[in-house]
């Protein structure tokens, strides 16, 4: 039998809890940082922000591609790496919580953002990070809220 993928549940960044670390996560949220030493990104959605490691999801050659003509771009055309080049957009990101060793650094935030919450002894470590160009995000906020209400159905055993 071919071994099953572990799904992630989607939850919203002010969810995030201690309780989590350990779970395969996938979270929506703004881009405000990027650094390509570190390969630390944060993500930002209402007044909460979550430290991701994004070093799994890099390919070298890939990220060097988005800066050539489309016709040039990298071998694999699944492959999407303009997010790192996108403050400010959405993206979907799919990746472990995880605890920190160390505190790790939180990146200088834009003057006109009020500083959101950080939590730095956890984030996440990024298996997928995807644009999500249509995202809207009350209503997935409206989708994670409602769904929360509904108890789970109990099945005979």
């Amino acid at each position: 039998m071919p071994q099953q993928v572990e799904h992630a549940a989607v939850t919203t960044l002010d969810s995030i809890t201690d309780d989590d670390v350990g779970r395969k996560l996938r979270v929506a949220g703004r881009m405000l940082t990027y650094d390509p030493e570190s390969t630390l990104v944060l993500l930002h959605d209402a007044s909460s922000a979550l430290l991701v490691d994004a070093s799994l999801c890099i390919d070298l050659e890939a990220m060097h591609s988005v800066f050539d003509s489309p016709s040039d771009r990298s071998k694999n055309p699944n492959v999407d790496h303009s997010w790192a080049l996108q403050r400010k957009s959405y993206v979907w990101v799919v990746g472990y919580l995880e605890r920190a060793d160390d505190q790790l650094p939180i990146p200088i935030l834009p003057a006109y953002l009020p500083a959101p919450d950080i939590n730095p002894a956890i984030f996440m470590r990024a298996l997928i990070i995807s644009p999500a160009k249509d995202l809207d995000v009350g209503r997935l906020h409206a989708a994670l809220t409602a769904m929360a209400e509904v108890p789970p159905t109990p099945y005979p055993v």
